[in-house]
């Protein structure tokens, strides 16, 4: 062999190993922009293909389908401190308590606003998000409480969340929230009715096999052919026409409820989609991601998602597959189907519908 080929040979390797070292990074920074989707470092469904570790049933192995769970949580782990939380009015949640661990305070005359003052200033030092809620005692509806509300209460709640995606309440956060009820209540002279530490415990620690359980995300990608791109400005065009908002973030949302998103519209190569900057843009693919447990809709949600990634395809005549490049068939979307009916069953067996306000709360941080 000459010289000359060696180094042909040489050079050949290296053009290889850079190819694949630049759809590696491309790869890892669209599983890195899922997961900001959802303001949690999670899995994410197509990208992480390999073996999972064992977890509680229902599980739906790698077996091709679109659809993967999430790996499970430290359930022990303390969750992060979060901001201060600010009491606010509004209305709550009919079915709060299957997340929350609950103490009432009471009194005979109306609480005065020092003592809500006091009472809230305490909640601020907890580690789980905590809410406040009044009642004037007449039979009426609970209130949320705002800060120098006016309101005459004599009849307060305080409801320390038991999980999210964030983890669950600890033993320690539990009883540290019981010993600080316990603390104000006699500070401003009110009956107590607390939480049992260790009902609360076991309520928290089957809301993280539930989050293990449900808690997954599932990805369509349009890909161009090798050689073309699409324009930024014919995405725009094809999300707009669908409906879709672009936000933001810089992904377009197709939104359920006002406010609410059942899936979002990624760029796979690394720019975000801007106002700004899209005319000018171009990009080798797009990613169509719906987070299952905060999506309303169920199935026709998900069918949604399909039926606009159809279109962008055929419109951008780009071709449809999973973040391994395998093209999606029709048979895998209907197992994908078949999985997402037992994680909305098993949600709705628990009181807790998906895209709901109580499943906002479980599957947010």
């Amino acid at each position: 062999m000459s010289e000359l080929q060696v180094w042909l040979l040489v050079l050949g390797i290296v053009v290889i190993a850079g190819v694949y070292a630049f759809n590696w990074l491309q790869e890892r920074n669209h599983r890195k922009r899922a997961e900001a989707a959802f303001d949690m470092p999670r899995q994410d469904v197509l990208m992480d293909r390999g073996p999972a570790p064992p977890m509680p049933a229902p599980r739906f192995e790698d077996t091709g389908e679109l659809l993967l769970p999430t790996p499970p949580r430290e359930a022990a782990a303390p969750a992060p401190q979060p901001a201060a939380p600010r009491p606010m009015r509004g209305p709550p949640e009919p079915d709060e308590s299957t997340i929350d661990c609950t103490a009432f305070l009471s009194a005979d005359a109306p609480f005065p606003q020092s003592a809500l003052d006091e009472l809230a200033s305490a909640i601020t030092a907890f580690a789980r998000p905590v809410r406040m809620f009044g009642n004037d005692g007449s039979g009426g509806a609970w209130v949320q409480i705002a800060e120098d509300s006016g309101m005459r209460y004599r009849r307060l709640k305080i409801a320390l969340q038991l999980a999210d995606r964030q983890g669950i309440a600890t033993r320690v956060d539990l009883e540290n929230f019981v010993d600080t009820i316990t603390a104000v209540a006699v500070g401003i002279g009110a009956a107590a009715d607390l939480p049992d530490v260790a009902q609360c415990l076991t309520r928290a620690k089957e809301l993280d096999d539930l989050c293990a359980d449900v808690d997954i995300a599932v990805g369509i990608n349009v890909v161009a052919h090798a050689g073309q791109l699409f324009q930024g400005t014919t995405i725009r065009a094809l999300a707009e026409a669908d409906g879709l908002r672009l936000l933001a973030d810089g992904m377009f949302h197709s939104e359920g409820a006002p406010g609410t998103t059942q899936f979002t519209l990624d760029n796979q190569d690394t720019e975000p989609f801007f106002p700004e900057t899209i005319k000018a843009l171009t990009t080798s693919g797009v990613t169509f991601l719906l987070d299952v447990p905060r999506a309303n809709g169920g199935i026709a949600a998900f069918d949604r998602m399909v039926a606009v990634a159809r279109q962008f395809a055929k419109s951008l005549d780009g071709t449809l597959v999973d973040d391994n490049r395998q093209v999606l068939s029709e048979s895998g979307l209907d197992a994908t189907r078949r999985a997402l009916l037992v994680v909305y069953t098993t949600m709705d067996e628990r009181g807790i519908a998906p895209g709901g306000p109580v499943a906002l709360r479980l599957f947010s941080g």
